[in-house]
């Protein structure tokens, strides 16, 4: 599964939370209203309960929102199965987990075939339909639906509508009309002119009313609108009334006691005198005698709905090679009402080899209900895929929900046939088939001692090959693994020992009778095989480098350890240079996998790596440094880099190139370096000093917190980034290139080893800026490695600003003798 990196697009949609309002209620009466006379004469059609509203009091605090889309800071429910015995509607939501209910009217079990509503609060309290109330669609499922004089829904008096202290109702209504000075019913405990409880809307509001035992009736008030799906509920404690839309509260009075106990039945959308009649649809209707909380009626207001996810375009249709296509994967927050928002992230799964996916966004968080993430995605197929039709799979989910899993879907992707000169990257560059890492000759010693391919690829044979003698290797070895045990000292900075490599890397290595380690049997797995032509330099006698890149197995699993054996492709003309780029280029017209394709590839590594590849060099050896990646031994990363020393032959601990000690970070000597190196570093032709300004500058060691390299008073941002990403923890580093340190990642037997997103492309925001960039280090060595071997020369070799055949010339012959850029 090959996760892509995560970037921020939307800021956390944040809102006032339950327990945010009633702080502010604790602050003064003054943000709640006092007590005072309500607006005037009543509507003679209106009863008992509005009459007493002369003693109340009303507030407004907030006007509701659609219903649809209504508020944030809800608990996010948990489900369970509910009753639900209808056939239409919308999708059913299961009672929710919260306070316990006396009763439960979900009205999906709304039926031509019987007036009966069960009670999904398991206290049976069957509510009673009239026969002219229809069902119709609703919020959840069915509802009913009011706009006849005699349409009315009630459930028999029970001692459970005993509500004293506590009292919670709540329903989801769409009304037709919220004007008018006549109450129209939502849900209320009434008989004949007296009341205990109403839920309501005249005049434009939503009303919450509760009558006390003293005979005080308290309306709690705010406004509401027509014909959209809203959540109202209210909450009495024994101390205050309180007011909640779509999961928010909006309204709050002060009236401590106790609700008059009337022994009456329950009923919605009226009451048993056909007055207070509600019109439009009521679903969902709920009521505790139990204490309440604002987030359990927010919970109660969140219907969670699935997600719905589309791809644009549906399909790419057919693209060449390297023709970059950008999708939308669009996710559509259905949730309804205070549900929490949801917080979307995409994961891409491994796509084929040589298509290249990257997300300019892989996490949005805070989508509210009813709105829409959007992530941007582009697929590039590279001359290594297979032509055809690729489908990328890949995952949404949801860290809010508790389904976690919105669901699955998959890129399209159509690849044309390659035409032209063109480079395989995986067959060219980086090779790390297992075809080719485990050759069973050539990474083994299984095959005949005189067979020059037995253990050619092997660490044995090329530690042999590099050591003064082929007797010395083991030797060798050893002393380059125990420069761990001890600190030591490079370009005057310690560097720490690290004495887990004893555990870790000595204790697991076999040993021969003689002691020494047996270096045929070292707990070591070829990763990769690497061309890299494109840190040339012909003035330094080399055409680039190849490399092995191994990783280190011990305790029975790949550590999170590295070893690159880095050599010097020998070359002293710019025909040299061409001769191993049109080599490495060969290999890419070869059966592959095959043989034939590795007897080339072994043929090109014994060139570089074999016995006196480079006669005048320490042991004739062509290997320009050995670096170690790891974190196995001790945190934090840490790259070593070694070199063979002219005086022994063996290896020794080297400055690690173009990185300054870490304690530079963030200094004026780094600005200084960088501003007065500007030119050559946004070149990325920029060496780095042993020494500047007079001390030690070059680090022993590079140590990656994974942070960028950055300093007050760099003038070019660019250079400051082409500094950074030149440097050993820059590069291996999550702020500069998004890499959790290893490029070349371990492998068990049988397994591919993967590469970091800065290899195969990934945009990545400047660290100081912010700026987008495109990060794709494969696809930079395969456009210079053709504009090598394929004509004409590149247009961004540095010297074509002359526009004649010598100023071409002069161009090609520069890029020739220089690679287009250094990246470790």
């Amino acid at each position: 599964m090959r996760n892509l990196s995560f970037g921020f697009a939307h800021p956390l949609a944040i809102k006032t939370s339950s327990a945010a309002v009633l702080a502010l209620f604790a602050l003064g009466a003054a943000a709640c209203g006092s007590y005072g006379v309500d607006e005037g004469s009543l509507d003679n059609a209106e009863l008992a309960l509005d009459e007493a509203e002369g003693a109340s009091i009303a507030v407004s605090v907030g006007v509701s929102g659609s219903g649809g889309s209504g508020g944030s800071g809800g608990v996010a429910s948990s489900s369970s199965t509910g009753v639900g015995g209808g056939t239409g509607g919308g999708p059913v939501d299961p009672p929710p987990v919260g306070p316990p209910a006396v009763g439960f009217w979900q009205l999906d079990d709304c039926s031509g075939a019987t007036t009966d509503l069960l009670d999904s609060s398991g206290n049976d309290a069957t509510a009673t339909r009239s026969a002219s109330a229809a069902c119709a669609q609703g919020i959840s499922g069915l509802a009913i639906s009011f706009d006849h004089k005699n349409d009315t829904v009630s459930a028999d008096d029970d001692p459970r509508f005993t509500f004293g202290k506590n009292l919670a109702v709540a329903a989801w209504v769409k009304p037709t009309s919220v004007s008018g000075s006549t109450l129209q019913t939502i849900a209320t405990e009434r008989d004949g002119g007296d009341t205990s409880f109403s839920l309501g809307i005249r005049n434009d509001e939503a009303r919450f009313a509760v009558t006390l035992t003293d005979g005080r009736t308290i309306t709690s008030r705010a406004p509401i609108e027509a014909n959209v799906w809203t959540h109202v509920a209210g909450i009495y404690d024994g101390r205050f009334v309180r007011l909640f839309l779509n999961g928010e509260q909006v309204g709050q009075l002060s009236a401590a006691g106790t609700i008059r106990d009337i022994n009456a039945p329950i009923h919605v959308g009226g009451n048993a005198q056909k007055q207070q009649r509600f019109t439009g649809l009521i679903d969902e209707v709920w009521l505790s005698a139990s204490p309440t909380t604002g987030s359990e009626i927010a919970q109660l207001s969140c219907l969670r709905r699935p997600g719905t996810i589309t791809v644009t375009p549906a399909s790419s249709g057919p693209v060449p090679p390297n023709t970059p296509v950008a999708y939308e994967v669009a996710v559509a927050n259905n949730d309804v009402g205070a549900c929490v928002p949801g917080d979307y992230a995409l994961q891409i799964f491994s796509p084929s080899p040589g298509i290249n996916v990257s997300g300019d966004t892989t996490f949005i968080p805070g989508v509210p209900p009813g709105s829409t993430a959007t992530f941007a995605v582009t697929v590039n197929g590279t001359e290594d895929a297979d032509p055809g039709v690729h489908e990328i799979p890949f995952d949404v989910l949801n860290f809010s929900s508790p389904e976690f899993l919105v669901g699955s879907g998959a890129l399209n992707f159509e690849l044309s046939e390659p035409t032209g000169c063109f480079v395989r990257t995986s067959r060219e560059i980086f090779v790390k088939h297992l075809s080719v890492v485990e050759d069973p000759i050539r990474t083994t010693f299984n095959g005949p001692p005189e067979d020059p391919r037995t253990g050619a690829w092997t660490f044995a044979r090329l530690m042999e090959d590099m050591a003064p003698t082929p007797a010395e290797a083991p030797a060798m070895v050893e002393q380059m693994l125990t420069t761990w045990l001890t600190d030591q000292v490079v370009n005057g900075f310690t560097v720490p020992a690290r004495p887990t490599i004893q555990q870790i890397v000595l204790d697991e290595w076999p040993r021969s009778p003689d002691g020494s380690l047996d270096l045929t049997q070292a707990p070591l797995l070829l990763l990769g095989i690497v061309n890299r032509i494109d840190v040339r330099n012909l003035a330094e006698g080399h055409a680039g480098e190849g490399r092995f890149v191994f990783g280190v197995v011990s305790q029975g699993f790949p550590q999170q350890f590295t070893i690159i054996l880095e050599y010097k492709l020998p070359a002293s003309t710019e025909a040299d240079v061409l001769d191993w780029a049109n080599d490495w280029h060969a290999l890419g017209s070869l059966p592959f996998p095959s043989e034939e394709y590795n007897a080339a590839l072994q043929d090109i590594t014994s060139r570089f790596a074999g016995r006196n590849a480079a006669p005048g060099r320490p042991n004739g050896s062509s290997l320009g440094q050995l670096r170690t990646n790891e974190i196995a031994l001790a945190g934090p990363w840490e790259l070593r880099e070694f070199v063979l020393s002219p005086d022994t032959g063996f290896l020794r601990p080297e400055t690690v190139k173009l990185t300054p000690d870490i304690s530079f970070d963030g200094s004026t000597t780094l600005a200084d370096f960088v501003n007065q190196n500007e030119a050559a570093i946004v070149a990325e032709q920029h060496t780095v000093p042993d020494s500047f300004q007079g001390s030690p500058f070059l680090g022993g060691s590079s140590f990656n917190n994974l942070t960028a390299w950055t300093a007050p008073g760099i003038l070019s941002n660019e250079a400051r980034h082409k500094f950074s990403l030149n440097t050993c923890n820059g590069c291996h580093g999550a702020a500069e290139t998004g890499t959790p340190f290893l490029h070349v990642n371990p492998r068990s037997l049988g397994s591919e080893a993967t590469l970091s997103s800065f290899m195969t492309g990934i945009n990545m925001p400047d660290p100081v800026t912010g700026e987008l960039r495109f990060l794709n280090d494969l696809g930079r060595r395969n456009q210079d490695l053709k504009a090598l071997v394929c004509e004409p020369a590149p247009t961004f070799a540095g010297a074509a600003g002359r526009g004649d055949a010598a100023g071409a010339a002069a161009s090609r012959s520069a890029f020739i003798r220089r690679g287009i850029g250094r990246v470790h």
